[in-house]
């Protein structure tokens, strides 16, 4: 599948998938309504093209994944990212973060360190732990950056197509799975309790 014909298909999906309102757990989230294409499902969706297609950063491997867009410059991404740590902690979630690099010109400099690093998940984590200093203080001088290289460029575009291919506008946005195999999305920052109360419902 091309990167176009890949970004269409997608779309394709999560129109056929999340065209309707549904309330899990308390939290409005969209589900299936309309038909996809015969030989694209939810379940090709989440186990062919998002493991492989897109370019994230895995903590955790235990409990249910989610996806979680984040740009390095999204103070609710940060706070997400606090409230998704004690679960991943706890052995009840695990998070594949997707970079995307939109929200300022640093942006790009930025998950570019993490993506580029010999350890993409402490490069994370690190990153994580100085974020909420430097956002309070509006300095950012000494958060790790690093040249985007070609390839680095490419994937953090194509992750940013994938968000929109699938109804996100911004970040924190997050992707899961319900048992039913239903697909559903978040978009934007929920609490600690309202992810926690998601949980039970999660593949």
């Amino acid at each position: 599948m091309t990167h176009s014909s890949r970004t269409v298909a997608v779309k394709w999906v999560m129109i056929g998938l999340l065209g309707c309102s549904m309330a899990i757990a308390g939290i409005s989230s969209a589900v299936a309504q309309t038909a996809p294409p015969k030989k694209l499902t939810a379940g090709i969706l989440w186990n062919q093209i998002l493991p492989h297609h897109l370019l994230y950063i895995q903590e955790g491997h235990q409990g249910p994944i989610i996806y979680d867009f984040q740009d390095p410059n999204c103070p609710y991404c940060h706070v997400m990212y606090e409230h998704e740590a004690a679960l991943i902690q706890a052995g009840k979630l695990t998070v594949r973060y997707v970079p995307v690099a939109f929200l300022t010109p640093q942006s790009p400099a930025e998950a570019a360190a993490w993506l580029q690093s010999p350890h993409p998940l402490a490069a994370l984590k690190h990153f994580e732990a100085i974020i909420g200093p430097a956002l309070r203080s509006g300095s950012y001088h000494q958060l790790p950056k690093a040249k985007p290289t070609a390839k680095t460029s490419e994937e953090l575009k194509r992750n940013l197509e994938m968000m929109g291919a699938m109804g996100f506008e911004g970040t924190p946005a997050i992707l899961y799975r319900v048992k039913s195999g239903q697909l559903g999305r978040i978009p934007g920052m929920i609490s600690e309790k309202q992810l926690a109360g998601l949980l039970p419902h999660l593949q």
